[in-house]
């Protein structure tokens, strides 16, 4: 149950040798809590207000992306807005980057990578207009945040984004019900309520967000108790 300080525990599809049959049928899982929480759709509007008025390329860059399907999703979005765009996502877990591929590939959409980056360690290229990440700050320790908050601020053009759990009674409510709803997967059962007793509170992520350096950073609420950060950069680099 949630308490009123952080809880981390070790997350079952963050260990090393884990099955990757039973990697994939978590990944799977993770892709439904994703369009039942609409994931994509909630940061969309915050990128479509960065669409570059040179012509060129909308580049996004998606931290610990796991199966890959928020920014798949971000990219079918701006395929159907017009919008051009050159996506990338990035992850530590070979059998993650491999399971995103071929996501992408389903989806028919051509203008996703994916590679290998250890986000919390390697620099991130300093290349892109967007760099986000989703239900990944709750994988890090408060110091581990601030840094990565502040390397994504470093790296971006134009836009930081992070969607994330928040650490609520209702939260944790949600992630027990709704996992085992979900899913079969025992690894998405037992993460589902150990992310949610790690998450931020609204609060919390608000303080973080200032000792980082994010002046002026928005965080708002959204469904399943989750929040939505951004921090947008004054004039272009």
């Amino acid at each position: 149950m949630v308490s009123a300080r952080r809880r981390r525990q070790p997350e079952l599809m963050d260990q090393p040798g884990l099955d990757p049959r039973a990697h994939r049928q978590a990944l799977d899982s993770l892709g439904r809590a994703h369009w039942i929480s609409r994931s994509a759709a909630a940061i969309w509007p915050a990128i479509r207000e960065v669409v570059p008025r040179s012509g060129r390329s909308l580049r996004i860059l998606d931290l610990a992306c796991g199966g890959g399907h928020v920014v798949v999703d971000l990219a079918r979005r701006c395929a159907r807005d017009g919008v051009a765009v050159e996506a990338c996502g990035v992850d530590l877990s070979p059998v993650a980057i491999d399971y995103a591929r071929a996501l992408a590939t389903r989806a028919g959409v051509g203008d996703v990578t994916f590679a290998a980056l250890d986000v919390a360690r390697q620099p991130l290229p300093d290349t892109f207009d967007v760099v986000l990440c989703s239900l990944f700050l709750h994988h890090l320790g408060d110091e581990e945040a601030e840094t990565l908050l502040r390397r994504m601020q470093d790296a971006a053009r134009h836009l930081v984004v992070v969607s994330d759990l928040r650490r609520t009674r209702l939260g944790y409510l949600f992630a027990r019900a709704g996992c085992r709803l979900l899913s079969r997967s025992r690894i998405f059962h037992v993460d589902g309520t150990r992310s949610v007793e790690a998450a931020f509170t609204t609060d919390e992520a608000r303080r973080l967000a200032e000792r980082a350096g994010l002046t002026g950073a928005r965080i708002v609420t959204r469904w399943p108790q989750r929040f939505l950060l951004t921090w947008r950069r004054d004039g272009e680099r």
